[in-house]
């Protein structure tokens, strides 16, 4: 990713059983993806056109599609035994306005929500 692509700060929001944080980062934007890294390295990239999601570390990479009208299957491959998991996706929730953006989903009747908001600066 060049350094002349627009850099934006985000706050993130990820929840779930398991996970409740709230973190902010500096995010890149170009042709309509956000990408940023999560504390630990993980690759985040939200492209807005396709609604997909997809992040990746050393361990895994995990490829999510959001589609409010169907159940769409996501994906799980654990790099070191080259294996796919495949998982059950329904969307609950999708809404967007520009780069913010809020999804709420189920697997196994868990509930996940991933949220991005970007942070205007307040003069």
């Amino acid at each position: 990713m060049g350094d002349n692509m627009p850099k934006i700060k985000m706050l993130v929001t990820i929840k779930n059983d398991a996970n409740d944080s709230i973190y902010e980062t500096v995010a890149i934007t170009h042709d309509d993806i956000i990408s940023y890294k999560e504390k630990d390295g993980t690759l985040v990239i939200y492209n807005l056109d396709t609604n997909s999601l997809v992040r990746e570390n050393d361990e895994l990479r995990m490829d999510y599609l959001f589609d409010v009208s169907k159940e769409t299957s996501g994906t799980i491959k654990v790099k070191e035994y080259n294996k796919d998991i495949y998982v059950p996706l329904i969307t609950k929730k999708l809404e967007r306005k520009n780069n913010d953006i809020e999804v709420q989903y189920n697997i196994d009747d868990k509930v996940f929500l991933y949220k991005v908001e970007e942070i205007k600066w307040v003069y």
